[in-house]
């Protein structure tokens, strides 16, 4: 089932106006009985007292004036809408305001932030602790995207937690136009978990949905790059993990792979946890 109600991160970038046609694009032929919940949160280290309502008058006057440009653009698109200002400039205020509003929703389209644009929108950081205390998927767009269509070409990283598999199960309604699937399984014991990824191809199957398996060691290079260099030479359109966060289990290291990506990311991925 395609997204319904789509969480739209606003900062002071016009960024915000691609990630609001983009909710647009996904809604399609049902955008009249859709919602999009526009979210204001922009991480600004320069206010002295970011963690609370005590930011300057000045940057509470622009968190509230926001909020017409985007209902204006929502009417534009004849979408119906809903708002939250953060009044805030920190970023783990941010990411617990943006994480409890996703919660509320079917999925959220936040950007890649450009190193430009630092105090003007979140930071990578941000996007990490909301995709995963969000409970709901994020789609990532990187700084230079325009738009987004129904991907012919994607790419799922795999390995053999949780994480992975809600990210396979919450991409399964961007792949219907699929021409192509590739399940990439990073696993250090690929073959011992072969029964788990051909199970995950037949599902796939069972949904009309065409998949092949591909398996990857980890090797001195970062998993980040391994990731994106195979999705880049699958010609992949959209890359969908597993999200963890620095304060997951120390012991399996599993914040590193979602830390390194996101600087790097060159075509829209879905985190999921």
């Amino acid at each position: 089932m395609m997204p319904r109600t789509i969480l739209v991160h606003v900062d002071d970038t016009d960024a915000w106006r691609t990630r609001l046609d983009i909710a647009r694009s996904i809604l399609g032929d049902h955008a009249g009985s859709g919602f999009v919940l526009g979210i204001y949160g922009v991480v600004d280290h320069t206010e002295r007292h970011p963690y609370t309502r005590q930011v300057s008058s000045d940057f509470l006057a622009k968190v509230d004036a926001a909020e017409a440009p985007f209902r204006a653009a929502c009417e534009e698109r004849g979408l119906a809408c809903g708002w939250h200002g953060i009044h805030g400039a920190d970023a783990t205020l941010i990411g617990v305001q943006l994480a409890a509003n996703l919660q509320t929703t079917d999925v959220g389209l936040i950007s890649q932030p450009r190193q430009q644009d630092a105090g003007h929108t979140i930071t990578n950081e941000v996007i990490e602790q909301v995709a995963v205390s969000g409970g709901r998927p994020v789609l990532v767009l990187p700084y230079i995207t325009k738009s987004f269509s129904m991907p012919k070409r994607a790419v799922v990283a795999l390995n053999e937690d949780a994480a992975s598999a809600r990210a396979l199960a919450d991409v399964l309604p961007f792949l219907g136009q699929c021409e192509m699937v590739t399940l990439l399984a990073v696993s250090r014991d690929p073959v011992a978990q072969q029964w788990r990824w051909e199970a995950h191809r037949d599902m796939l199957a069972r949904h009309g949905i065409k998949a092949q398996i591909e398996h990857e060691a980890p090797t001195d290079i970062p998993v980040s790059e391994l990731i994106l260099s195979r999705a880049a030479d699958l010609a992949a359109d959209v890359l969908a993990m597993g999200a963890h966060g620095a304060y997951d289990t120390p012991r399996l290291r599993r914040g590193g792979v979602t830390k390194s990506i996101l600087p790097g990311l060159t075509l829209p991925m879905i985190l999921s946890r």
